[in-house]
């Protein structure tokens, strides 16, 4: 087993679980991204139909013949870019995240793995007031002192 002193410096804490969580989060995030944006360009291309003789006209350069554009033409780059910016910030988002789950994942894992395997371990689990899962935690130390009372526990 190998023990890394700063985990928490670390990108990736429990690589495999986050790498899943990640691209859970961002295929999410994509299909709820694609949905609400195909259902807008629908509701805009529908107005375009509706009144087809509302255009916007665009001046590319001056002096030049403006070009006329229907709502969906401007709407749908915005929706490309709208798209592009939620998927990168989700899955910027689901990385921290996932470290703030990896970390106390780590941290039971290795303590169970000790159990196992007979090596001293405290009788006392605490997790820093900002991780997830205080309950579990809370539970565990329960248990560990239990088990340290009763004389199963180890300790260093």
């Amino acid at each position: 087993m190998t023990h890394t002193k700063n985990r928490r410096g670390r990108l990736l804490i429990e690589p495999v679980f986050q790498r899943h969580f990640i691209l859970r989060m961002a295929g999410w995030t994509t299909v709820a991204t694609l949905l609400t944006g195909a259902i807008l360009y629908a509701v805009v291309a529908r107005a375009d139909e509706r009144s087809a003789g509302e255009f916007f006209y665009v001046v590319q350069e001056v002096g030049s013949h403006p070009e006329m554009l229907s709502r969906a033409q401007i709407v749908l780059p915005a929706l490309a870019l709208s798209l592009a910016v939620n998927l990168a910030l989700s899955v910027l988002f689901a990385l921290l995240y996932s470290q703030r789950l990896a970390g106390p994942i780590h941290r039971f894992k290795t303590d169970i793995e000790r159990l196992q395997n007979g090596e001293p371990l405290k009788a006392a689990f605490h997790l820093r007031g900002a991780d997830e899962f205080q309950d579990l935690a809370h539970a565990f130390d329960g248990m560990l002192k239990r088990m340290a009372e009763k004389g199963f526990l180890k300790e260093p």
